[in-house]
């Protein structure tokens, strides 16, 4: 506390957790209780991660009942105290005992409070620590066809976090029927008959209770299902940013998202509903029971004339205070529980979910036959008749597939696009399921790259390394082999350099490659390539090839058995062994290449030449991320790295009002009033009862039994005051202001994200981002509209109570004023160390969900290099990391509790000295009153603090989200407010003039375009060519603003300089097939193809979306994969991308860039994942549907724009050449040299 107060807190000033809390500890221990459970029970989960933990819940036992017996003294306290100053006759020094007896009860509560709740988030922390590791070890044996990314993440953060929560009140359960019987006994003791009231009340509220419980837990999970859904779609957005720009998509993604967020904030709503009937209930039992048992007592003493003394009267409303107080709790608890269960029960559904089972079987149970060895080795892998499909009730991907890839040879697996190339790499990977047939296999740890590079964002050399330690010669010669030498020099920190999310900071081909070094670098024997030279340029391609396939290559040095998916069938002569597939599934030839030509005409179908040389070859990559590029703010990768706050950012010293306000902010003002005003009404009408009980007692004592109705009357309508006070306030703002604010919120947040330029998503990791989304909303959706009622209505209780507690003596007023100074420094000292604490707990989640982020988009590249025991020691570490300012957070937030508690201690106790010193001045009503309030002063105190230490938690998830708001920079500029006709462009003419551009916004950074000038005509097909790094796709980023476009610079469409235009309006104004192919999760596949289609008047009538319908239909059939559509289950279904190849993707793109019906058509690699013959198709497509159209197109082969008006050639991001590309060949040329670079 004093290190906090003092200065910023750094990671190395958080205590290590204890042994039995680490996460090494409580997984074993979890998995075998799960393990030995009787599964079938629907709360196995629950029960088994309770008995794991049984000893630490079970030590919080005892101080729990220490706390309440020392609750249960007060009301004997306040009998003999209130005796004692009604007889005079009794020596002061009784009261100087009682004065010590008052002190030893509260400073009992204190410490046994303090060792309750240590106990307690002891408990919290290691169910946290059970559940996240137990949901991550699952993951990694997970069936690929049973992983849902937004199943895993929601339960990982919002459903653990909701068990978490429910944990803190467990011991109430048992604690508080215990205290109930216990103080209706003593009011029986006191009252008699009467007594009966509050337990009718009680018998009511918990009937009630137990049937809300069960609709509470049915709505929580509704919700759940739809915070599940917003999570997904928005993960799957953020990983993709810069498509989303690019396709202009940045505004129907956002109003979807917001949508989704709507979605769920109304299925939230029946559950705010139910909690705030469950408060009603609660609460109001607490303010009724004292109503029913004097009106009871009233009744009974008209027959009995039992008059009501000051002495039963106020010892009978503490015990109803203690009898109401544990009914409240385990009827906030009952409703937490049920929530529990039902997060329990979704945790419990993944932990089921299906394991991955691998059909493979060793080569030893398989016979042997001489036709399965040759000259380079023995059979590796022997696949029989195998049929493979990923969902059981559809036709086979795979049928009958019979091959044998021997040791130490370069097998090659070619065919069309959707013809199962990538299902059978992944199938002798053993992830999918095995139909028919057997699979036989000696293949240990494999070196795997997907199709799409699965890339972590740590430095190159780290992702190179992988698991293997660092080897300088090694390491060396794989770089060179590779390729990377120069893209890594050209980076500002070499191989230091972060790759960024997903290798956001890099290009196609450099991920390609990157993954590919780390495959060779592995040194495994058995290598699986899928297509991974798809993005690579001539030049880099060939030198790959000659690395590692050639004779002198590394892997026929190493004796490496590669297969290797590819499109590029020029390639094939370095193969041992082709394996040939048709487009049902089947294979139509395997052998060697030589048999290959002569045997079939399947080559000549691909639209090869027999000597497998091809017209046009891929000269042109992505460009280089260089050293200006990779970091767009000119900040080294390191320096730029924002994957966390650090402990000087904003949020650590951003003012508490500032955040109080922010939240309120976003909601009107008189909301806020009329909360505040009913939450005054309750407090006042409820802490009032007791100063009329005073009137009352003392009349009752003068004999004037004719005003009991009076006083009852006014007990009455001040506790109706308080019911509708309680139950307004609740109702309106969990089910009205919490909606709205959240809804708000989320807007401002998202809003935010999208318009952040491209530059942000490059630095920043993808699983901070998304924490925001899901773990910093969940915060604000559940636990801070829970926590700060609470905290609102037992403040208004504790100032109810200060001022009553006053009204029985001058003097104690003037010693609250020390404590109100006392109460000021503290909180101005506990302050500043928590919220830093409070902040890395929130940061220190972020790496949680980025670990877990990168294990669920590479799973299969951790299974095939085994790299899970890794991947589990890593998110061990992250764990145990998270966990020690989680429950620091909570041990300071104890002391707090503590020190408070002693003061309450101090002020009971000065009260007490007040009450012997001036004995005969004191009425002994007032006396009575004063102790009465000041045991409800402890007991809601407790309550301020609970929910204060909750309260400051949830409030930081609101300062996070604050913080990025202000401080995360906007791409728009205040100058791009332009407008142009509907109809625009209608011509399609690009001028360009002397452009200049960056990265930074404002265009201060290092140019990577100098003096760029190019005049396109409407209408012309252009093709932009150069070596990686030339500057071909940042020309094309200008083009849709992703760049920043330096002074004096001009870009025009059709004669209007986009430059004073919104960004959205330039992209939305013309149609982008990326490099990347991007699709809304969750959306039809209609809607992922017309998403750009403007529907008139915001509605499409069944004419419109039939027409639209023969439209899409036309298109696919025209690129020949109309079979989708039934595939996909028709153009309502979700577009499941999962279930398509790359290959099948792209040409989705190019469907969807066909119907958005522009004048514009910009290209970025289209071709780059198809076989030959469906980029001959794309050509002739192209060729016909954008005949009039201006196409501008990034080439990667040069074939496809050999044709073309124009190419422009692009070298150290300047323009080197500008005409037509056949008079570029007739002459010496660049273009001419990057030609005949390819064709050798």
């Amino acid at each position: 506390m004093r290190t906090g107060f003092a200065r910023s807190l750094t990671d190395n000033d958080m205590l290590p957790i204890h042994d039995s809390l680490a996460a090494r500890t409580l997984l074993p221990k979890a998995r075998n209780s799960l393990g030995s459970s009787n599964q079938s029970n629907r709360h196995a989960l629950a029960f088994s991660t309770l008995w794991a933990t049984k000893y630490i819940f079970l030590a919080g036992v005892a101080p729990r009942l220490a706390l309440a017996a020392f609750k249960y003294t007060l009301p004997f306290l306040i009998t003999r105290t209130t005796s004692w100053t009604a007889d005079s006759s009794q020596s002061d020094a009784i009261g100087w005992g009682l004065t010590g007896a008052w002190l030893l009860v509260f400073l009992g509560q204190a410490i046994s409070n303090g060792f309750y709740y240590q106990m307690t988030y002891r408990f919290v922390t290691s169910i946290r620590g059970s559940l996240c590791s137990l949901i991550y070890t699952k993951t990694l044996d997970l069936s690929s066809t049973a992983l849902d990314e937004s199943v895993a993440v929601s339960l990982m953060s919002t459903d653990t976090e909701s068990i978490c929560h429910s944990a803190a009140t467990l011991h109430e359960l048992w604690a508080s029927p215990i205290e109930s019987v216990v103080a209706i006994y003593l009011l029986y003791r006191q009252l008699g008959l009467a007594a009966l009231a509050p337990i009718v009340v009680a018998m009511i509220a918990t009937t009630g209770m137990l049937q809300l419980a069960q609709f509470i837990g049915l709505a929580k999970k509704r919700w759940m299902k739809g915070i599940q859904t917003r999570v997904d779609v928005t993960a799957s957005v953020l990983a993709s940013m810069k498509e989303v720009k690019m396709l202009g998509l940045s505004d129907i993604v956002a109003n979807m998202i917001q949508n989704l967020r709507i979605s769920e904030l109304d299925l939230s709503k029946q559950y705010r509903k139910l909690l705030a009937i469950q408060t009603f209930i609660a609460m109001n039992t607490a303010t009724i029971a004292p109503l029913a048992t004097f009106v009871t007592f009233v009744i009974i003493s008209k027959s009995t004339g039992q008059p009501l003394n000051t002495e039963s009267a106020y010892t009978s409303l503490s015990l109803i205070y203690l009898l109401s107080d544990p009914m409240v709790v385990m009827f906030r608890t009952i409703p937490f529980v049920s929530a529990a269960l039902a997060c329990f029960s979704r945790i419990q559904n993944y932990l089921s979910s299906e394991s991955c089972t691998d059909y493979r079987l060793p080569l030893s149970k398989q016979d042997h036959h001489p036709s399965q060895k040759n000259e380079k080795g023995d059979t590796l892998i022997a696949i029989s008749g195998a049929s493979f499909s990923w969902v059981p009730a559809r036709p086979d991907i795979l049928n009958d597939i019979t091959v044998n890839i021997r040791r130490s040879c370069f097998t090659f697996i070619i065919g069309p696009v959707g013809s199962g190339k990538s299902t059978l790499m992944r199938a002798i990977l053993g992830e999918v399921p095995l139909r028919a047939g057997s699979i036989h296999a000696d293949l240990g740890n494999i070196a795997f790259v997907g199709q799409e590079p699965w890339i972590q964002n740590l430095t190159i050399r780290q992702n190179i390394l992988g698991s293997a330690s660092y080897d300088a010669e090694w390491y060396s010669k794989v770089v060179h082999a590779c390729g990377l030498e120069h893209d890594i020099g050209e980076l500002a920190d070499g191989d230091a350099t972060k790759a960024g999310s997903a290798g956001f900071s890099l290009s196609g081909g450099q991920k390609q490659r990157l993954a590919l070094a780390r495959a060779v670098y592995s040194r495994e024997k058995t290598v699986l390539l899928d297509d991974v030279f798809a993005g690579q340029d001539a030049a880099t391609e060939e030198h790959v090839f000659q690395n590692l396939f050639a004779e002198t290559g590394l892997f026929r040095q190493m004796g490496i058995t590669a297969v290797c998916v590819t499109n590029a069938i020029h390639r094939l002569a370095y193969a041992d062994h082709v394996v040939a597939l048709d487009v049902s599934g089947h294979i139509v030839h395997q052998g060697s290449f030589a048999q290959l030509q002569y045997d079939t005409d399947y080559l000549h179908g691909l639209a090869v030449e027999q000597n497998g040389v091809i017209d046009a070859r891929d000269v042109a990559g992505p460009p280089v991320q260089r050293r200006h590029e990779t970091v767009p703010n000119g900040r080294s990768g390191q320096n730029a790295d924002q994957n966390s706050d650090d402990a000087e950012s904003p949020g650590r010293v951003l003012g508490e009002f500032a955040t109080y306000g922010y939240y309120f902010g976003s909601v009107p003002v008189w909301h806020t009033i009329l909360f505040i005003a009913l939450t005054i009404m309750y407090a006042g009408g409820f802490r009032m009862t007791a100063l009329v009980l005073s009137f009352w007692t003392e009349t009752a004592e003068e004999s004037d039994q004719a005003n009991n109705d009076y006083y009852l009357g006014l007990f009455g309508m001040l506790t109706g005051f308080a019911v509708l006070g309680i139950t307004g306030a609740a109702y309106f703002f969990l089910v009205v202001m919490v909606a709205l604010s959240s809804e708000v919120l989320h807007a401002r947040l998202l809003h935010s994200v999208m318009d952040a330029p491209v530059a942000f998503f490059s630095r920043t990791d993808v699983g901070v981002t998304t924490n925001r989304f899901s773990q910093d909303m969940s915060v604000v959706d559940t636990e801070l509209p829970f926590a700060l009622v609470d905290f609102c209505v037992n403040f208004a209780l504790i100032i109810m109570s200060v001022i009553l507690m006053c009204v029985f003596s001058g003097y104690f007023a003037a010693a609250l004023v020390p404590s109100v100074a006392f109460c000021w420094l503290l909180q101005k000292f506990y302050v500043r160390t928590s919220r830093q604490i409070r902040l890395f707990d929130l940061e220190a989640k972020s790496p949680l969900f980025t670990q877990f982020l990168d294990l669920l988009q590479g799973l299969s590249t951790v299974r095939a290099f085994a790299w899970g025991p890794r991947f589990i020691e890593q998110y061990l570490d992250l764990l145990d990391a998270s966990q020690r300012p989680f429950y620091l957070l909570f041990c300071i937030q104890r002391w707090l509790g503590l020190v408070l508690d002693l003061m309450t201690a101090v002020l009971v106790t000065v009260m007490m000295v007040l009450v012997v010193k001036l004995r005969v001045q004191l009425s002994p009503q007032y006396v009575a009153l004063a102790f009465v309030q000041i045991m409800s002063f402890g007991q809601s105190l407790a309550h301020v603090i609970q929910d204060w230490t909750q309260l400051e938690t949830s409030f930081g998830a609101v300062a996070r989200v604050k913080t990025f708001c202000t401080d995360t920079e906007s791409e728009n500029r205040p100058a791009e407010t332009g407008t142009v006709p509907k109809n625009w462009p209608a011509h399609g003419r690009v001028t360009i003039k002397d452009l200049v551009a960056s990265y930074e916004v404002g265009g201060g950074g290092e140019p990577v375009l100098r003096g760029v000038s190019l005049d396109i005509p409407a209408g012309s097909k252009v093709g932009i060519c150069g070596r990686s790094g030339s500057g071909k796709s940042s020309l094309l980023g200008c083009i849709l603003r992703l760049l920043e476009v330096g002074p004096g610079s001009s870009i025009t469409i059709d004669g209007v300089d986009i430059t004073t235009l919104p960004r959205q309006t330039v992209r939305a104004a013309v149609a982008v097939v990326p490099q990347n192919p991007f699709f809304l999760k969750h959306t039809s596949l209609r809607d992922n193809l017309i998403v750009l289609h403007r529907k008139q008047d915001g509605q499409e009538n069944e004419e419109q979306q039939q027409t639209n319908d023969d439209k899409i239909l036309l298109v696919l059939r025209r690129l020949k994969i109309d079979d989708l559509v039934d595939r996909l289950g028709g153009l309502d279904s979700p577009l499941d991308t999962e279930r398509l190849s790359q290959g099948q993707r792209q040409l989705l793109c190019i469907a969807r860039a066909m119907l958005a019906g522009k004048r514009i058509i910009l290209i970025d690699e289209a071709s780059s994942n198809v076989d030959e013959r469906s980029e001959q198709l794309i050509r002739e497509v192209m060729r016909e549907q954008f005949a009039s159209c201006t196409v501008i197109a990034v080439a990667h082969r040069l074939g496809a724009v050999v044709d073309f008006d124009h190419v422009a050639v692009m070298g150290g991001g300047r323009l080197l050449e500008w005409d037509n590309p056949r008079t570029l060949l007739k002459r010496d040329s660049e273009f001419k040299r990057l030609w005949d670079l390819g064709a050798s």
